[in-house]
């Protein structure tokens, strides 16, 4: 009983001495790059102070000047796709470097609109 024991361990052994497969490694993947100390920078997230960004403060950039409009009552065409036109009126509540926020004057619900598909925003004094 001893020999089954000694066979079974070594074909065990045998089993797990299988042949590795071999790759082809190509000779830049097998040394490091001599310039990754130079390369390391400081990628922590640097959160941007909304009143610092010039889309949002200099009166040249529409962002800025639609912020000195808010409280007035707005109209706002969007080009949706190719040749497709929507309207939205409302409140002008916030505007952002991307968005717009209006409060419909029919349903008394804020919208959330995409400044970049805004095509003309007609003011009413």
């Amino acid at each position: 009983m001893s020999k089954k024991i000694s066979n079974e361990t070594l074909q065990e052994k045998n089993i797990n001495k299988e042949a590795e497969p071999v790759y082809f490694v190509p000779t830049f993947y097998r040394y490091p790059c001599p310039f990754i100390d130079d390369r390391q920078e400081d990628l922590t997230f640097q959160p941007v102070n909304p009143d610092e960004d010039p889309t949002l403060k200099n009166i040249n950039f529409t962002q800025a000047y639609l912020r000195t409009q808010i409280g007035k009552k707005v109209k706002i065409d969007f080009l949706i796709g190719t040749n497709l036109f929507i309207d939205k009126e409302g409140i002008l509540l916030e505007v952002g470097v991307s968005y717009v926020v209006i409060r419909e004057t029919t349903s008394n619900a804020k919208v959330m609109c995409d400044f970049y598909s805004i095509r003309f925003v007609t003011i009413f004094d």
